[in-house]
């Protein structure tokens, strides 16, 4: 079995350099992935509640009310829309390394904010839109950064990353929140804001051992700083020259050829196709309810009639976060479109089975069916975690051309959380009006993501970014993408950064490539 390991891609490509950097750069998912986690789970704490809610004399206990619960959850999705709309113009022009500085900067002014907030609940919704536009960059640029790094063999492990430090942040913050449940101290609720804070403390200290992008160096004409990143991922025995020789020549290429700088271009030609692909699997992804689960299955535990919903909500968490990890390996070995049409399967089959179950009311509800929901619940997290939780950020990462990946990964962003924002902010009234059936609701949207998996997700799984350029342009059929053979520049990049010697193939790209050299002269 040791053997079999080692033959994997995951293995051979995988060093201790590239983890590092792939876990540090996504330590800003790590703070989404906290705060809806807090949050979430806050919503059900007595001195949270105390703090900042209202005495319910029916269930004799501190509650957040509807109003509330939808402004402190629908305003830190319209903070990320603020953080996706500058990022395209920070990644661009300050560089996606120096990025990462801003989005730390953000996240501790707003956790400060959050944490100070002891008087006034609306400090807190203001904290949470300035941490929340910080995550809006996060998730433009550590994305972006992590699929201009990482060897295409091995793209899918490296960008699950984010879904990972995503995934751990949420279950870190689910565990911090039960942890004060049990201390019942007036100020436990400040506990697990005060601790989100050492997530941009540790992108500050990493920050200096992080390279620049290659490919954004290439993009600026900066050549020898390029040469240095690349020996710096990779390794100082790696042909850096050559791959930034062919890079040099793709991006002239692209700009004779298929020039394109505007997000209107994201719209035209083959641009179009390549923004519904990563824009859909981000609608999609909050479309089945991930919003839901974050930031209110506590609360819907509790209408279920569980004594301690928090601790379900740390087992619920704990299962994704295993999931996360395998999913390290799934991804780059089944690929991206059985993983996830089989997952929008599996998590259409929980949603709908828990709004079955539920839609009668929740007090008829025996302690079976209550423990049925939950384990539903565990695989719906658990299959989302495995597929379209890292799914989506993979795909919002590589599909784009080289010219508009900011601006692709804009659009895919906003897709999301534009999503998000309406059902943070109508979930509270829906789930209280029609109760368990609201899981119907998100169990069709994931019928929908079958389909639009089935007939509009190409496989992308071991290709260069640049030979998805190829493909796009060449306007190749979603289901031909997988057999497709490349032989331009793309193709000569793949082999260099998987160390392949493939000698025919080799000469036949050096020949294509002094064909469209000569074209662009």
């Amino acid at each position: 079995m040791f053997d079999s390991i080692k033959q994997s891609a995951l293995y051979q490509e995988m060093s201790l350099r590239l983890l590092f950097i792939g876990s540090f750069v996504s330590l800003g998912a790590m703070g989404f992935g906290y705060d809806n986690g807090w949050w979430g789970g806050a919503l059900d704490l007595q001195p949270f509640g105390k703090q900042y809610g209202e005495w319910d004399a029916a269930d004799k206990q501190w509650s957040i009310p509807s109003v509330k619960q939808s402004a402190g959850t629908g305003t830190g999705s319209a903070g990320i829309i603020i953080g996706c709309l500058v990022a395209p113009w920070l990644c661009q022009n300050l560089g996606r390394k120096p990025t990462l500085l801003v989005m730390a900067g953000m996240l501790t002014v707003g956790c400060v904010l959050e944490a100070t907030a002891v008087t006034s609940f609306w400090q807190l919704v203001v904290g949470r839109i300035v941490v929340y536009s910080g995550i809006g960059l996060a998730s433009n640029v550590v994305p972006m950064y992590q699929s201009e790094c990482a060897p295409p063999r091995i793209r899918g492990a490296f960008l699950t990353a984010y879904s990972f430090w995503n995934t751990f942040g949420g279950f870190l913050a689910t565990l911090v929140v039960f942890l004060c449940q049990k201390l019942a101290t007036k100020w436990a609720y400040l506990t697990p804001i005060i601790c989100q804070l050492l997530v941009p403390l540790g992108i500050i200290c990493s920050y200096s051992f992080l390279p620049e992008t290659p490919r954004y160096l290439v993009y600026r004409g900066r050549f020898q700083e390029a040469e240095a990143a690349i020996k710096e991922l990779y390794g100082p025995e790696y042909n850096a020259a050559e791959e930034v020789q062919l890079l040099q020549l793709q991006v002239e290429e692209q700009r004779e050829l298929h020039k394109a700088t505007s997000v209107l271009d994201c719209f035209k030609g083959t641009n179009f196709r390549r923004t519904v692909i990563a824009a859909g699997v981000q609608i999609l992804q909050q479309a089945q309810g991930i919003s839901f689960i974050n930031n209110f299955l506590v609360t819907f535990m509790s209408q279920l009639g569980f004594s301690d919903p928090l601790k379900y909500n740390v087992i619920v968490f704990a299962c994704g976060l295993i999931a996360n990890i395998i999913s390290f390996y799934t991804f780059d070995k089944l690929g991206r479109r059985s993983t996830m049409f089989w997952g929008a399967f599996v998590m259409g089959a929980m949603m709908l089975g828990v709004g079955g179950t539920t839609a009668n009311g929740y007090s008829v509800l025996s302690p079976t069916t209550q423990n049925g929901c939950i384990a539903m619940l565990v695989l719906w997290y658990f299959f989302y975690c495995l597929s379209w939780g890292p799914g989506a950020w993979i795909l919002g990462g590589e599909i784009g051309t080289g010219q508009l990946r900011e601006k692709t990964l804009l659009l895919s962003s906003l897709g999301s959380f534009v999503t998000s924002v309406p059902i943070n902010f109508v979930n509270p009234y829906v789930q209280a009006q029609i109760g368990g059936r609201t899981a119907c609701i998100y169990g069709s949207f994931s019928v929908a993501s079958m389909v639009f998996v089935y007939f509009l997700l190409p496989e992308t799984k071991d290709r260069s970014l640049e030979e998805l350029d190829e493909m796009f342009q060449q306007k190749i059929s979603t289901r031909k993408f997988r057999n497709h053979v490349c032989t331009g520049l793309g193709a000569q990049i793949r082999q260099l950064e998987n160390k392949e010697d493939e000698p025919e193939l080799r000469n036949k790209t050096q020949a294509i490539e002094h064909v469209e050299v000569a074209q662009v002269v």
